[in-house]
């Protein structure tokens, strides 16, 4: 007895399958300049947000630690970094669920791992911390705030 041989789609075989890979590709190919000059956008800075959630009574506490900690490290990570800029943005009409605050960090572009690891390394030289002292005076900021969200946009320029 002969060994079938499976084919692709059932009666689709290998040749038809080539011819129809190669049309498909004929058509993205001829589109592909009326697709590039129908773009009417621009990929361009990166939005970071976080949802934060102040527990009661903290909220000068979490306030005083972004003033002093947090926009140090915003200042590093301009300097050593591709952030272009930051909010802290209060969330007056709070619904249930929602933070009552957003920070907001602004990149120039998405890094690349290495780039990324780069610039932790500078920044934490000029800290003068480590990932493990980061982390635990994160956990040390438990009592003051919940995280509730991280979101990450990218902003288009309209042509």
């Amino acid at each position: 007895m002969r060994e079938r041989k499976p084919q692709l789609g059932g009666s689709m075989n290998i040749r038809s399958l080539t011819v129809a890979l190669l049309a498909v590709a004929g058509l993205g190919a001829a589109s592909a300049p009326a697709f590039a000059q129908e773009s009417r956008y621009q990929p361009s800075r990166v939005w970071y947000v976080t949802g934060i959630d102040v527990m009661d009574g903290q909220f000068e506490n979490y306030m005083a630690w972004l003033a002093d900690e947090w926009m140090k490290f915003r200042r590093l990570n301009a300097e050593h970094g591709n952030e272009v800029g930051y909010h802290v943005l209060v969330n007056n009409a709070r619904r249930e669920g929602e933070p009552n605050l957003y920070l907001v960090t602004i990149n120039k572009d998405f890094a690349t791992i290495a780039e990324g690891l780069a610039t932790e390394k500078k920044m934490n030289d000029a800290l003068a911390k480590d990932r493990r002292v980061l982390e635990k005076e994160g956990a040390g900021r438990a009592p003051m705030r919940k995280v509730i969200s991280d979101i990450e946009l990218v902003e288009m320029t309209l042509k």
